[in-house]
């Protein structure tokens, strides 16, 4: 785990490695060749949120091991103590988390 805390409305990301695909008919296509729009990746930090005119705090809505979807162009690369990489990204600029729908 890293020591980064994002501050304000930023969060800190590790990105998930793509996965190689293969279509119907047996065609491995590499991660490099795909053309995703949106990465994924877990949510390691997250900054306090943002305070209204009142000073009451407003969190955000995402947690510490969220999954979430991004945009690559929207984000900072940050290096940690141990050679780790991950992303700063703006929490409005995510645009989702995983989530389980549970039935009773």
């Amino acid at each position: 785990m890293t020591n980064i805390k994002p501050l304000g409305t930023l969060v800190l990301i590790k990105k998930i490695k793509q996965e190689d695909r293969t279509t119907n008919s047996g065609l491995v296509m590499p991660s490099s060749a795909l053309d995703d729009d949106l990465g994924r990746a877990t949510v390691v930090a997250v900054g306090d949120g943002t305070r209204d005119v009142q000073g009451n705090l407003h969190p955000l809505n995402v947690q510490i091991g969220d999954i979430v979807y991004f945009n690559d162009g929207n984000t900072t690369e940050v290096v940690d103590d141990e050679n780790e990489t991950y992303h700063f990204i703006a929490f409005n600029n995510l645009y989702g988390k995983v989530t389980q729908d549970v039935q009773n």
